[in-house]
């Protein structure tokens, strides 16, 4: 793989996860410190607006793709000259990404059950509105709605409680491979790039690590963690990838 083939896949995928990623209804409200996780604010985002969380979801996934085609060139790059953390650098990379796409598939498909949960729940009191009067019909139809709106919210909150339990797990991975992932670029080269890049990678992924391992990123404060630390990372790939495309090595 050429180098301008991995540097550009590098700016190219973290821009694109970085921008999809603060345009899912609700995120950058949770990163500056709003509700965006509790199952409401997310069933009131997701749902109201599926139609451009459901978007942002898969271009972010493509992100993601583009972002690893970068990452194996680094590693297919990095040859020989670190092997000690190599693989297991690598391993942690290629799972956190497979765990990180399971989130987007659940986010998906919570974004279409919070849909149907608000409009179960909206029939639910239109039905029960009408049962008012006491008409035998509308009672039945209002108990069937209710009962319709209770299925709604348990499937809606069965993803939710998926989604968040494969993030946390996701993210700590992420972070682990993330300082392993400096480690080796520290290794490969005297280069100043790698030390900033490298170093930076290792101090951010423990300094977060503990962070979130105190504050989980399953709540409102962790979260707003793991995106500072998700802005930071993003800022590192890019400078690498920006020394990967103006180095002299082919």
């Amino acid at each position: 793989m050429s180098k301008t083939i991995t540097g550009l896949s590098l700016i190219i995928g973290v821009l694109v996860i970085i921008i999809a990623n603060l345009l899912i209804p609700g995120n950058s409200a949770g990163i500056t410190g709003g509700d965006a996780i509790s199952f409401s604010a997310m069933t009131e985002n997701a749902g109201f607006d599926k139609g451009t969380t459901q978007t942002f979801i898969i271009i972010l996934g493509f992100g993601i793709l583009i972002f690893l085609n970068g990452f194996l060139g680094i590693y297919r790059g990095i040859g020989d000259r670190e092997t000690e953390y190599k693989g297991l650098a690598m391993a942690l990379t290629v799972i956190a990404i497979a765990l990180f796409m399971g989130t987007l598939a659940l986010g998906n498909a919570f974004a279409s059950s919070a849909e149907s949960n608000i409009m179960a729940s909206q029939g639910a009191q239109m039905a029960a509105q009408a049962a008012g009067g006491g008409d035998p019909t509308a009672i039945a139809q209002a108990n069937a709605a209710a009962t319709t709106a209770v299925v709604a919210g348990s499937a809606s909150a069965g993803i939710y409680g998926v989604y968040w339990g494969l993030f946390a797990m996701a993210s700590y991975i992420f972070l682990l491979a993330t300082i392993f992932t400096g480690w080796i670029i520290v290794k490969s080269g005297n280069h100043y790039l790698n030390m900033i890049v490298g170093y930076g990678l290792m101090i951010s992924g423990i300094v977060f690590l503990i962070l979130n391992l105190i504050w989980p990123v399953n709540e409102a404060t962790g979260y707003q963690i793991f995106g500072i630390s998700q802005l930071i990372w993003g800022i590192l790939i890019i400078i690498l990838g920006a020394g990967i495309l103006t180095s002299k090595a082919k």
